[in-house]
Formats: structure tokens, C-alpha cells, sequence
């Protein structure tokens, strides 16, 4: 089955997990799956470029072919339109592609017999059928009011032209027709053209001759219905002969080739009551997914699938018919109830029907708007056997939430507004405890068997409560808080990657004319961070920025308030003035409007460090700039308007505009509005302020802003480098800095394109480091491809250099180093991290730099973060080739001699410069699995200094532990504390004993001195 992020793979039926799976390029999008025997094709690429034949059951590639190249496509949307695959005998398959060329191929070595292409361009040729006697090209001509049926026939042997015709036809759209064959070696069923017109169904016979009328399709008794039909639809029957019209009061007929005719051999009831009105319908049930399969014995199932309001839950209609010798088919029809979770799993997108080779009740393969792919089998009472989120496939926003301390018992979770006596009750009881926690306690001294680094925690269940949530001994247990691009948020345990809970974001006023939300910013609020609440102590909570998307166009920005360790809401806020609470009816998690339009940017803001007002209470708020530049905050309450107040002359950042036709970066800083008034205390006091212009980046003229990285903060331990000959290398530790891309125009000049790279400072726009970096020469849309990292005062980025006409030079992956330091250099302190941007000696900066050769691409990379920064950091990338790997820092070291090291510089751990940076096998922390199209890396502190939690996701998630200086923080777990405590012990006894026998002989000495 194909997914949504173009990768085609195979699940295992009895547990969801994955058989194989091939990874199909961006731009190389699958257009349509085929299946053959054992074999499945594919044709992927604009216009069904390229053909793939794979093995079911393996997954292995048999066979690769390119078709035509993808810039020669006609037909670019819909992706699909104008491809299909034919299978006939003798290994052959006829593929059609472009929506005008037929190509009969070799499936065994690829190669083309014979080619076939249309003579007129106005003509859309979309279906293929094969017999012994012709291969049949059906197509679509548009007329004035309709389309045109059209078939071709041609020679399966040479691919010459039999006959060709316009069949007299009116078909409304495409949705409206079927094509019923057989299989080749069926020579019973002789292929038809079934389609709509003016509701009724009418059918054209495939001959070779092509000589048959149109005529209206036969009906067995009460097989048809009494509504217009709408559609005609394939569900997986076509080969078998068989198709459903469907009617537009919701009854269906089940078509089939019966005695070289399409025949009604069925019918299934609308599903609403049949005096409904148009209204009551549609709140009765939602529009069916229509779902067949054949049988091994000759028998077909067919079936609809809908959401039934009045039962609340998800209603499967089936109909069974199997064929009985020289008689009418036997038809059994059946209904089941899904007990599905439409508040966690959103509705039903799609729906597959297979049944077991042994007999047993059929199974529905249902996938959903949240992007959930579950399997159910339909027996009296309906059981899910299996559920994947394929949402973690796409994930937008990832971050880690580190868990709260254990407390002893729910009541020490509010010691702040415990009283004394209380509190001293509590102890008492709580001394009862003592007698077990002392045994314990020594029995682990004793025994040395203390929690391990290497120990994996109990899971955590579904049904985890806030108190069951505590981290481990080393901090590794987090919660890794998920946004996906379908709208749902997910808690992940870190220790196990089990899902601890999961929300579906709800829409608000926007569900009655549909919507999607798109989460574009996540913020981790501590327990320290979160707003004072009298009598309530809460723990970490996220707040997600997300724009919600209306189907009439309408745009606007919502905030969405979620508990980190349960996934409920954090805010009892109103989300709009209907007073929609934040957990509605449904179980969906409803968000907060905050903005009546799009959002520019949303940043964290914190508490001042240094209050000018030690008495004013303050707290961490979200500020949000909307496209007039207006300031919102989330939550707006007096202590975080005060934050803004205080804060307010010191904040400055980057924003893109776009100016002169481009797009350039201008500075801004916050102030009062001049129709409002600094400092007002009501609800909506903050749209006081507004983002005001304050420099503005000249870029060349022909660059434009392609993106903008922020910096990574995290504590610095160290401010400057000691070199091996006792002087000080200080480190450019301006926290303002941001890292500014750029791409040439598309009216640049195709030969000399480059891409910009700017290191500037966001107070007065001073550039600080710039690079010019060579664009890719086929004009693609990513022409500059750079991934860029800076933390302290180090940058890295990578690139690809295709300008390899120079001597010496080659074309490649680069990976480049940079370190900036201060003032002129050596033993040159400016004191960067306190230094006001608007001083002389801001600019004062030297930067060294070193590039390296690496054999693949990389996707993503991030520098690893320690709790105090004082371990080395390594780099951790995500390459093309679906690994992940570490760079250690001493490599990507730009002071690199280019000559062997002299003794001072061996003191510094300096090794010499080589080109050409491999992959070590030991610092590839994938090992063995395989990590595909990683788009991002998260890195998390720990309880321990040496360790650094590194979350890799994009196709694939990927966490582990690293240890860039080794755990040296923590004994090894083969150390003998046993061995330690006797020692200890020993040496105690023996002071004991022989302290007194020192004591005599020295006050013997006395006496005789």
C-alpha cells in the first residue's frame, strides 16, 4: 500500500508491522500499484515515468524501467490521470503512461516489444484491458457539455492498430464510468465499458472489431434502484467483472458480467431511513467508503462503511455472493457495528476489504483523517487486531518535557498551601515508612545495586495518572510531546517510544464548514513557568501555536494549552466567545483563539532574570505578532503583561517582509502603540504594543531570504579556550546572533548563481560572518540546500559544491566548521555575552574556519546539550543514506593544523587536517536499522553532565543516549562496590583498634622524652 509520504510497503495482516517497504523519491510520486500474481508494479513520476516491478511477499526490486523522462510529461495533475498497468500472458504488460503511449514490456528483463502512441493530443487515454485477441485503450475526449467515450484496439502481439472509435456517449465525469474485464485465461467474460449517463447505466461490449452499440445495463429482480445512479466504482472487483453503481439516495447495485452482458446480480439498501429528508441524511450518516474483495472459491464480498450518527459509531454493510452452477447466485448480506474512536482517531478516510485464504470472516482495513491505520475483522461482534499511527511518520513539532520529582504521596503535591499542622501530621504518619526505607537503603549499599544506566523502566501504560509519571534516577525518562501535520499530538515515553497519550486537535467554529490545523510552533512551559494558580501545583505543559485553515479561506491562529504528562487541558480558558470549553463533548482537544488571522511569529517569553521590581510578581507567557505587527500574548494576565512591560526595551528579532518584488530581513524591537497606552492592566492590555522596523539587511539584488535559523541556547561553561601554549582563545558569545540563508533570484543569471549564508545580529543588523556558497545549476526549486547549526560560538553547515571546474577541486558534499572569538587575537577579551550590540568592539571578531568532504548527504543535524554544558559537544547528523551518525568535536576542529602536530597542540587534542571526513562505524548510533528521511534532531539534557538524549524523527524516529566525553559521572556498572564497602569497613575497624594504641604510645613518648 502507498502512503501519503510516497513510500510503498507491505504490513504484515496479523500485527501491523512492517514487511518491506520501498522509499520513493519526492519528485518521483507513486501514481498507481498493480497487482500480478505474485508480482506488484508501480508506475511513480509525472505521467507515470517510471515502472518497478516488486515481489509481494519479499518486497524485492525485479525490475526498474524509466519510460520517459519526467520533464517530457504532458499530464502533471491530477498525479494519476492517464497511467495504468494491463498484465497478459507470456510475461507481458502492457502500461500505459502520459495519458497517450502504450508500451507492451518484458517484465522479466524490462524490455519494450512495441510501442504505441496516440495521433491526437485532445484525447486522455486512462484505461488499459488485455485479452488474447486485442489490448483495448479506453480514453475521454471533452466535448462541449461532457466527455466522449473512446476506444482503441490494438494487436497484443505488434501493437498495431486494429480499429479505433467514438463511442456515442455523455459522461459527466470520470467518477462516473468502470471498466469490468477478467482475467486472460477467463475467455468467459468478455470485457465492458460501464458509465453514467443522465442516471442511468449504460454499457459498450470491447470486441476487436469494435462493432457493438452502447445499451443499457439488464437487471435482475430488485437489483435496481429507484434513484438516479451518481457513480460507478471500482472497489478491487474490476478484474473479476464485477463494479457498484452507486445511487444518490445511497443504495447501491452490484454489477457483474453475466453471459457476455453486464448484469444487476445485487443490491444493497440505502442506509438512512427511506422518508429522511436531504437534512436528516446528512445527520444520520456520514457518505460511505464502498470496500470488495474476492473470495478463493469464486465468491465476492462487497460493502460499504460509514459513520452512523444516531448509533455513534462506525456501521459495515456487506453482501456476499456466491456463485451457484447453473443458477442464480447466492446473496448473503450482513451488518456490523465498529466500535471505533473517532475522538482519538479522527473519521474514515479510506477503507480496504480482504479475506482469509481459509474461510474465516472478512477483515476491514480502515485509515483515518489523524492518519491511524487500524485492522478490523468483521465477526458478530467486530475486534480491532491491530492499530499504527501513521501520523509519527509526518511530525511537524517535537520536543522533550522532562518529568516532575517522585512526591512520597498525593498530599506532599501541595506542601505550598499545606498547613503546619498538617504538614506535621502527614510526617508522623509518614515515619511509618522509615523502618522499610532504612533496610532498603542499606541493603543497597551493601550490595551496590543501584539503578543502572543501562536499565530500561517500566512502561508507561495508556492509562498512566500525573503522580505514576516521575522521572528515573538519571533524568533519561522524558515524555517527547509530537505535533503532527494531521492535526494530532502525541506523548511519547522516551525510555520505551510507547505512546502514553494522544489528542486529536479539534477545529472550533471552523468544523461546520471544514478545516484543517496546522501546528507551526510548540513552547515547553516547567512548573515553574506556568501562571500561579492558588491551591493547584502544576507540572510541565506545552503550548502549541497552530493556524487553522477554514475551507472558505478564512485564516486564523489558535493556541493550544495541553497537560505534558496526561495530554488533557492545561487551560479552562473559553476558547471563543461561544464559550467552546477546551475538552468539548466529542473528547476533541479544542484550542483558544487568539489571533482573528495568520500569525508572522510566536516566541517564549521568560520572567526578567534581574526585575527592576522585586515586589512585582512575573510568569513565562507566548508572544505572538499578527501580519499587522500587532502583540498578543498567551495567557494574558497581570503578571505576564508585567513580563512584557519589563522586557519590553530589550526585545529585538529578525522578521521577513518582502520588499521590492524579493524578500528581505528587517530588525525590529517592541514598543507602545500610539493609539494605546503603556502598561494598561485590562484583558486585552498587551495590543498596547507593537513590532516596529529598526534596521533593515542589504542583500544583493539578486539574493533573496530563503530561511532563517535561530540560535541554540544552553548554559556555558567555559567562556574561552586555553591553547597548549598558555594562551586564551575567548569565545564571541553574542546571544543575539541568528544565521540568515539566502537564494538567488529566479531572474539570476543560470552560471554564477550562489547562495548567501549571514551570521547578524538581530539588535542592529551587523553581519558578523558571511559565506558564499555555490547553487545548484538545475534550476530546481532547492537550488540551496544548506543545513546550518550554531551554538556558542559555533557554526556548521552544510552543502553541496557542484563549482568543480577549478584545479584541484571536485564536485561534493561539504560539511564546514566555523568558530568565532573575540577582538584581534590572542589573550583579546571583549566580554561578547555582556557587551552591548551598539559597541565598537561588537564587530571585532575573528572566525576560523575548515571545510571537509563527507561522503553522503545529510538531512539534519543538531550539536548534542548537557544540563550545565560543560561535556564536549559532538555533532549528531542524520545522513541520506538512513543512518545516524556522530561527529566528534575534535574533528570539525577548524584549527586543524595541515602538517603533523607539534607537542603544544597535542595538548589541545589538535590532529591533523585530512580532507576527507569518513563515517567511523563505531559512531553510527543507528547501528544496523535503518532511519529514513530524518527532516529534524532534538537533543535533551539529562540528570547526568555526560549523557545528552538525541531524538531523530521525519519517515522514521529514532532515539538513543550519547556520551560525547564518556559517562565519567557514573561508576561502570562491572565496578565491585562490594569489594569497596568491605575495604571502607576494613579501614574503619582498623582505626578503631588502633587509635588507642596510637594514643598510649605517643603519651608513653611524652613521659620519656
Amino acid at each position: 500500500m502507498p502512503s501519503t509520504n510516497n513510500v510503498f510497503a507491505a504490513l504484515n495482516p496479523k500485527d501491523g508491522s512492517v514487511v518491506w517497504r520501498h522509499i520513493y523519491d519526492k519528485d518521483d510520486r507513486i501514481a498507481g500499484y498493480y497487482k500480478h500474481s505474485n508480482f506488484v508494479a508501480t508506475l511513480s513520476g509525472p505521467g507515470g515515468a517510471t515502472l518497478r516491478l516488486f515481489d509481494g511477499i519479499t518486497g524485492s526490486l525485479y525490475l526498474e524501467t524509466p519510460l520517459h523522462t519526467p520533464e517530457s510529461a504532458r499530464i502533471a495533475e491530477p498525479y494519476y490521470l492517464g497511467t495504468h498497468i494491463a498484465f497478459g500472458n507470456e510475461d507481458a504488460a502492457y502500461v500505459l503512461t502520459d495519458g497517450h503511449v502504450v508500451r507492451r514490456l518484458d517484465i522479466t528483463t524490462g524490455q519494450i516489444k512495441w510501442t504505441w502512441k496516440s495521433p491526437s493530443g485532445l484525447i486522455i487515454h486512462t484505461n488499459l484491458v488485455s485479452t488474447p485477441a486485442a489490448v483495448f485503450v479506453v480514453a475521454f475526449a471533452r466535448s462541449t457539455k461532457s466527455l466522449t467515450l473512446h476506444v482503441t484496439a490494438l494487436n497484443p502481439q505488434t501493437g498495431a492498430l486494429l480499429h479505433s472509435r467514438e463511442v456515442p456517449s455523455s459522461v459527466q465525469h470520470l467518477h462516473t464510468f468502470a471498466v469490468l474485464s477478467s482475467s486472460v485465461s477467463d475467455s468467459t467474460k468478455v470485457p465492458h465499458v460501464t458509465w453514467i449517463e443522465d442516471g442511468i447505466l449504460k454499457t459498450f461490449k470491447l470486441t476487436p472489431e469494435l462493432d457493438t452499440n452502447p445499451g443499457p445495463v439488464i437487471f435482475k429482480r430488485k437489483t435496481q434502484s429507484i434513484a438516479a445512479y451518481e457513480r460507478v466504482l471500482d472497489v478491487g472487483l474490476a478484474l473479476s467483472g464485477n463494479a457498484v453503481a452507486v445511487a444518490s439516495d445511497g443504495s447501491a447495485t452490484l454489477l457483474g458480467l453475466v453471459d457476455g452482458n453486464v448484469e444487476g446480480i445485487g443490491a444493497l439498501a440505502s442506509p438512512v431511513h427511506p422518508n429522511s429528508s436531504k437534512d436528516e441524511e446528512e445527520e444520520e450518516v456520514t457518505e460511505s467508503t464502498w470496500i470488495g474483495a474476492p473470495g478463493e472459491k469464486g465468491e465476492i464480498v462487497v460493502g460499504r462503511v460509514y459513520w452512523s450518527h444516531t448509533l455513534n459509531t462506525i456501521k459495515a454493510d456487506t453482501l456476499t455472493v456466491t456463485p451457484v452452477k447453473g443458477a442464480f447466485p447466492e446473496l448473503n448480506s450482513a451488518s456490523f457495528e465498529i466500535a471505533f474512536d473517532t475522538s482519538n482517531h479522527g473519521i474514515i478516510a479510506h477503507t480496504a476489504l480482504s479475506r482469509h485464504t481459509s474461510g474465516g470472516p472478512p477483515s476491514v482495513l480502515l485509515t483515518t483523517s489523524t492518519g491511524s491505520v487500524q485492522l478490523w475483522e468483521l465477526t458478530s461482534t467486530p475486534t480491532e487486531t491491530w492499530t499504527r499511527e501513521e501520523a509519527l511518520a509526518a511530525i511537524l513539532l517535537s520536543e522533550f518535557v522532562e518529568l516532575p520529582e517522585g512526591h512520597l504521596d498525593g498530599a506532599g503535591s501541595k506542601k505550598d498551601v499545606e498547613g503546619f499542622f498538617a504538614r506535621l501530621w502527614r510526617h508522623t504518619g509518614d515515619a511509618k515508612n522509615f523502618p522499610q526505607y532504612l533496610n532498603g537503603f542499606i541493603r543497597r549499599f551493601l550490595t551496590g545495586s543501584y539503578a543502572s544506566t543501562t536499565s530500561v523502566p517500566e512502561p508507561f501504560s495508556a492509562s498512566s495518572s500525573e503522580d505514576t509519571l516521575i522521572r528515573d534516577a538519571f533524568g533519561f525518562r522524558q515524555i517527547i510531546v509530537a505535533a503532527t501535520v494531521q492535526g494530532k499530538v502525541f506523548g511519547l515515553d522516551s525510555s520505551t517510544g510507547r505512546i502514553v497519550w494522544s489528542r486529536v486537535l479539534g477545529l472550533g467554529w471552523a468544523a461546520e464548514v471544514g478545516a484543517s490545523v496546522v501546528p507551526i510552533k510548540m513552547f515547553v512551559l516547567g512548573a515553574d513557568d506556568s501562571t500561579p494558580d492558588p491551591g493547584k501545583i502544576k507540572g510541565p505543559e506545552v503550548v502549541i501555536v497552530a493556524q487553522r485553515r477554514a475551507d472558505n479561506t478564512l485564516v486564523d491562529t489558535v493556541i493550544f494549552h495541553i497537560d505534558a504528562l496526561t495530554g488533557a487541558s492545561a487551560s479552562n480558558k473559553p476558547t471563543s466567545d461561544l464559550d467552546i470549553p477546551q475538552e468539548d463533548g466529542n473528547g476533541l482537544l479544542q484550542g483558544f483563539d487568539v489571533i482573528p488571522g495568520p500569525v508572522v511569529e510566536a516566541y517564549l517569553l521568560s520572567p526578567p532574570a534581574a526585575p527592576s521590581d522585586p515586589y512585582q510578581e512575573y510568569a513565562t507567557s507566548v508572544l505572538l505578532l499578527d501580519e499587522f505587527l500587532q502583540v498578543y500574548l498567551y495567557p494574558s494576565t497581570p503578571q505576564t503583561r508585567a513580563t512584557l512591560r519589563e522586557l519590553q526595551p530589550s526585545l529585538h528579532f529578525p522578521l521577513r517582509t518582502n520588499a521590492d518584488g524579493g524578500t528581505r530581513v528587517m530588525g525590529h524591537s517592541i514598543g507602545p502603540h500610539h493609539a494605546g497606552e503603556q502598561g494598561a492592566d485590562d484583558d486585552d492590555g498587551e495590543r498596547g504594543f507593537v513590532a516596529y522596523a529598526t534596521w533593515t539587511l542589504g542583500l544583493p539584488s539578486d539574493e533573496v531570504v530563503k530561511a532563517i535559523f535561530p540560535q541554540t541556547r544552553g548554559p556555558v561553561a567555559s567562556i574561552g579556550k586555553v591553547l597548549g601554549n598558555r594562551t586564551t582563545l575567548y569565545k564571541y558569545l553574542n546571544p543575539r546572533l541568528f544565521v540568515l540563508s539566502t537564494s538567488p533570484t529566479t531572474v539570476a543569471a543560470t552560471k554564477g548563481r550562489t547562495c548567501g549564508l549571514y551570521v547578524v545580529d538581530a539588535v542592529k543588523g551587523t553581519v558578523v560572518y558571511r559565506t558564499s556558497l555555490p547553487a545548484l545549476l538545475d534550476g530546481g526549486k532547492d537550488a540551496c540546500d544548506v543545513k546550518v547549526s550554531l551554538v556558542e560560538n559555533w557554526l556548521v553547515y552544510h552543502y553541496y559544491d557542484s563549482d568543480w571546474a577549478g584545479a584541484g577541486l571536485a564536485k561534493g558534499w561539504r560539511i564546514v566548521s566555523v568558530e568565532l572569538y573575540e577582538g584581534t587575537g590572542l589573550d583579546d577579551k571583549t566580554s561578547s555575552s555582556d557587551m552591548s550590540s551598539f559597541s565598537d568592539d561588537s564587530v571585532n571578531v575573528i572566525a576560523y574556519e575548515q571545510a571537509y568532504i563527507v561522503p553522503n548527504a545529510i538531512t539534519a543535524l543538531a550539536p548534542t546539550s548537557t544540563k550545565f554544558g560543560m561535556t564536549v559537544k559532538d555533532l549528531i547528523v542524520a545522513s541520506r543514506s538512513h543512518q545516524i551518525g556522530s561527529i566528534q568535536r575534535h574533528l570539525l576542529n577548524p584549527r586543524r593544523p595541515d602538517r603533523k602536530v607539534t607537542a603544544q597542540e597535542q595538548e589541545e587534542f589538535l590532529v591533523s587536517y585530512e580532507p576527507i571526513l569518513l563515517a567511523d562505524p563505531r559512531r553510527i548510533l543507528s547501528h544496523t536499522y535503518e532511519v529514513a528521511n530524518i527532516q529534524r534532531i532534538v537533543t535533551s539534557p539529562t540528570l547526568l553532565e555526560s549523557t545528552s538524549l538525541v531524538f531523530a524523527y521525519g519517515l522514521d524516529m529514532f532515539l538513543t543516549r550519547v556520551a560525547p566525553s564518556n559517562t565519567f559521572d557514573v561508576l561502570n556498572e562491572n565496578f565491585n562496590k562490594a569489594q569497596l564497602v568491605l575495604t571502607v569497613t576494613g579501614l574503619a575497624l582498623a582505626i578503631i583498634f588502633t587509635k588507642p594504641m596510637v594514643q598510649k604510645k605517643r603519651l608513653r613518648e611524652k613521659w620519656y622524652q
